[in-house]
């Protein structure tokens, strides 16, 4: 019975994640469109796409420029799910691009996900490789129900260590995953918390 519902929960979960990636690839084509003039840029990793609405909403409010962190694991589907519960907490892993010419940025939005209460280790490899010299950071996170201090201080570190200047964590609990808020509203709380 155990093994039963266990089994029905991670079918449930991969059915929502693939069923939201659908829905955000959609609404994330929308906001593409390409009107970077500024001296920011927003990076991101993203499994579902719930972050990179966050970050394209950024991108668009900030006219900022965009890049994506690639990653081999943590896809969607079943496999990518459990790498992200395996990877949860850690701060390593191969990404692309590792390394990014920030000279010519003043602020630097970096995104992702909140698993088990930490941000993803795409975004610590990547805090980890760059140098921020110079450079704000605002760390931006959509989650499910919450985070832990700790591991936005452990980012935070990082950044320092590397030369930047931490600005301020903002995040977006979007509420669990059947009764998250709807993408009008995910895209104008972030709307908020930008004009803030």
């Amino acid at each position: 019975m155990v093994l039963l519902t266990i089994t029905g929960f991670a079918i449930a979960i991969v059915s929502i994640d693939n069923s939201q990636y659908k829905r955000n690839k959609r609404i994330i084509e929308k906001l593409k469109a390409d009107n970077a003039s500024g001296n920011t840029l927003v990076v991101f990793f993203s499994r579902s796409g719930n972050t990179e609405l966050m970050a394209r909403k950024i991108a668009e409010l900030k006219k900022a420029h965009v890049i994506p962190i690639q990653s081999e694991r943590n896809q969607i589907g079943f496999r990518g799910w459990i790498e992200a519960l395996t990877d949860a907490r850690k701060t390593t892993t191969e990404i692309s691009p590792s390394k990014v010419d920030l000279s010519k940025y003043d602020t630097i939005y970096i995104g992702s996900p909140i698993w088990l209460y930490s941000p993803a280790p795409q975004v610590f490899e990547f805090a980890k490789n760059n140098d921020f010299t110079g450079k704000n950071v605002i760390l931006f996170n959509s989650m499910n129900s919450k985070f832990e201090q700790k591991y936005i201080d452990d980012f935070k570190t990082v950044i320092e260590k590397n030369g930047g200047t931490f600005e301020k964590h903002i995040y977006i609990i979007r509420g669990r995953m059947t009764q998250q808020i709807d993408t009008d509203s995910f895209l104008k709380e972030v709307e908020k918390l930008i004009k803030n």
